[in-house]
């Protein structure tokens, strides 16, 4: 059970709303992520609680957000991509949370070293140094060149596609946000 006083009060930038300043559209924003519980007690996300602070765009965020994580990519390209652009962004918070978010699919301490390495590290399969390359294209050159598109676009469905590139700048403008406002991390294994 999430318990709001464990959550830090807020960022260093921007503080987060605290428990007494939580109206019903905050509650619902709560809700997003982690349903009755969250509208209820909190989230346990500190970026949850900072997005608080405009629950009208966190909430239509947060929805898409939602959605296109629980798309059709493969969850283990999904992540490897986002944990990519968090390491590319040098924002700590995306990257610690996805370190946690990964975890039960297999993501650990060997990944970590070879998405920090890049997709010419020796552990990634073909499918996996390409999504990576994608994410390092987009976040470089904010393109993906035409012999790339076409690797991709033999292995994967257009959707498939379109989360990719949807992933790569969604979670390039979140690592911008959370970065810039210095978003505290929080353990969520602990």
């Amino acid at each position: 059970m999430a318990d709001s006083t464990a959550i830090p009060v807020g960022s260093q930038r921007m503080p987060s709303i605290p428990p007494q300043g939580w109206t019903d559209e905050v509650r619902d924003l709560f809700a997003v992520y982690e349903g009755e519980e969250g509208r209820k007690n909190g989230s346990k996300y500190n970026f949850t609680h900072w997005f608080a602070n405009h629950p009208q765009l966190a909430t239509n965020w947060m929805r898409y957000n939602h959605a296109l994580t629980r798309g059709v990519l493969d969850p283990f390209l999904r992540e490897i991509v986002i944990m990519r652009v968090a390491w590319r962004y040098r924002s700590d918070y995306e990257w610690n949370l996805h370190v946690q978010i990964a975890a039960p699919l297999g993501i650990g301490p060997e990944h970590h070293a070879a998405i920090r390495q890049g997709p010419d590290a020796p552990l990634w399969n073909d499918l996996q140094r390409l999504c990576l390359r994608a994410a390092d294209a987009l976040c470089v050159d904010h393109d993906i060149d035409d012999d790339l598109w076409a690797a991709l676009a033999a292995r994967l469905t257009s959707r498939e596609l379109m989360e990719l590139m949807f992933l790569a700048g969604s979670y390039t403008l979140l690592a911008w946000v959370l970065k810039t406002v210095r978003m505290p991390l929080e353990d969520l294994m602990g």
